[in-house]
């Protein structure tokens, strides 16, 4: 009798691993088999770079407007805006902090990074680097904390370079150049995103270099891949997460395809010696959901820039 309570119970309780795609104009659920077990999609939001599944079973994400967080019944209940800068607006990652609480947004614009509240209010404004010479688009990418040192990680996009900034000051506590670390590439090197490992260890993504880097806590090189050099078919590679079994989950994106084939894989978890073990496919994807439209040759893309992987039981609803 208590091996078959104990078997229910287990039964009602089982983690089911989850995966969140930040996709342009939608942000996307998917199960391990590669099933879309949600969406969300919001009239105006578009540029959607960066999105968190919140522990309540609500998402946060970033777009290039600003800031929006809903509840797990999709309601929109907070957003932060942008703010323009002499070039224009531009928010494209956000960071999750206290379980909720708060969150930070990457505000391009006006090279910046804002803390807020549940309701909206600032509680802090840390400065970055002023990059306001440098074109919008180019200047910051994805945001990420620093486990208890009172720092975000962050990459200078089209500098090359990954800074670990003081929350508030805004101090550099360490800057990492990454053409040095890299592999000579044909296309543009750039640092797109960060993702430190839980054991201090950091990975980088470089998005048109379509390079994966591995960092220790001194920013010595461990190691350093390619696409080819792991098997991926993909014009970039973009956000990153990582699994409760110390893999990275990568995004990679589909951006501007001349060909499907260039962007066959949007998804791939990679080990800690550069080997891929599981991928998910365009056309596991393309029947599900509906993607963008690539003006100059008609194909549909999927867009994904980031991934979130968490485990359903892990929530405060029933998913």
């Amino acid at each position: 009798m208590r091996l078959l309570l104990f078997l229910l119970l287990t039964s009602f309780t089982h983690a089911e691993e989850r995966y969140l795609l930040a996709a342009d104009n939608q942000v996307i659920e998917i199960n391990r088999e590669g099933k879309v077990t949600d969406l969300l999609k919001h009239p105006g939001h578009g540029g959607i770079y960066d999105a968190a599944r919140l522990p309540d079973g609500g998402i946060a994400y970033a777009h290039r407007g600003g800031l929006a967080v809903f509840d797990a019944a999709k309601k929109l209940v907070m957003e932060h805006k942008a703010v323009a800068g002499l070039k224009g607006a531009e928010a494209n990652s956000v960071a999750v902090l206290e379980g909720g609480k708060k969150f930070a947004l990457m505000d391009s614009g006006v090279n910046q990074i804002r803390i807020v509240d549940q309701s909206g209010k600032v509680v802090s404004e840390t400065p970055l680097p002023d990059l306001s010479n440098d074109p919008l688009h180019f200047r910051y990418r994805m945001i990420r904390e620093v486990p208890g040192a009172g720092a975000f990680w962050v990459g200078q996009y089209a500098r090359k370079t990954v800074l670990k900034v003081e929350i508030g000051t805004g101090r550099v506590l360490q800057s990492i150049p990454l053409d040095p670390l890299l592999k000579p590439s044909p296309t543009v090197k750039k640092a797109f995103a960060t993702l430190q490992a839980k054991d201090g260890s950091l990975w980088v993504a470089t998005s048109t270099g379509c390079q994966l880097l591995h960092l220790d806590s001194a920013g010595q090189k461990l190691g350093c891949w390619t696409t080819q050099d792991i098997g991926l078919s993909c014009r970039y590679l973009l956000g990153m997460s990582q699994l409760t079994n110390g893999h990275v989950l990568i995004a990679c994106g589909d951006f501007h395809l001349k060909t499907a084939d260039e962007g066959r894989d949007l998804l791939a978890e990679v080990t800690t010696d550069g080997k891929v073990v599981w991928k998910l496919t365009r056309d596991q994807l393309v029947d599900q959901i509906e993607g963008s439209v690539e003006k100059s040759t008609g194909m549909e893309e999927m867009r994904i820039t980031n991934v979130h992987a968490y485990e359903s039981a892990h929530l405060n609803v029933k998913r």
